[in-house]
């Protein structure tokens, strides 16, 4: 009688010898998920996602949104949109810093005369404007 129940408990033969799928696909969430150790299962949680370089803004808004709005964070990234986003993030970071520098440099007459005349003058408007333009660009986009 011990036998049969011992027997009971064991698994079965020919599901040993089936193996597990590497992946399989949650249609009632949409989730991928990877076998780990061959033992269980666990979500990909960037699947999707197009893996790409971030630039200093986009590094500058996940390191923001890690510290002080982790909710939305995690959103981001359970989503899998969170590269999307940051690349967009710095795309349209670097465009308005750039075109920050262009404006900036117009209305304050920094020339290349200035630079021909008095560099050290020059150098010190030029830091003046990346500087102010990356404050405007932090606190526009960065840090909003």
């Amino acid at each position: 009688m011990n036998e049969n129940k011992q027997d009971e408990y064991q698994p079965k033969k020919e599901l040993d010898s089936q193996p597990l799928p590497e992946h399989i696909h949650d249609d009632s969430n949409g989730l991928d998920y990877t076998l780990v150790d061959g033992i269980y299962y666990l979500p990909d949680l960037l699947a999707g996602e197009d893996e790409c370089e971030l630039g200093v803004w986009a590094m500058r808004r996940l390191n923001f949104l890690k510290e002080f709005r982790h909710s939305v964070f995690v959103a981001l990234k359970t989503s899998g949109v969170l590269n999307t986003y940051l690349s967009k993030t710095d795309r349209e970071a670097e465009a308005m810093y750039d075109r920050l520098i262009v404006q900036m440099s117009k209305s304050e007459s920094l020339t290349e005369e200035l630079k021909l005349e008095d560099a050290t003058a020059w150098f010190a408007f030029t830091n003046s404007i990346h500087n102010r333009a990356r404050e405007i660009v932090n606190a526009e986009i960065i840090f909003a």
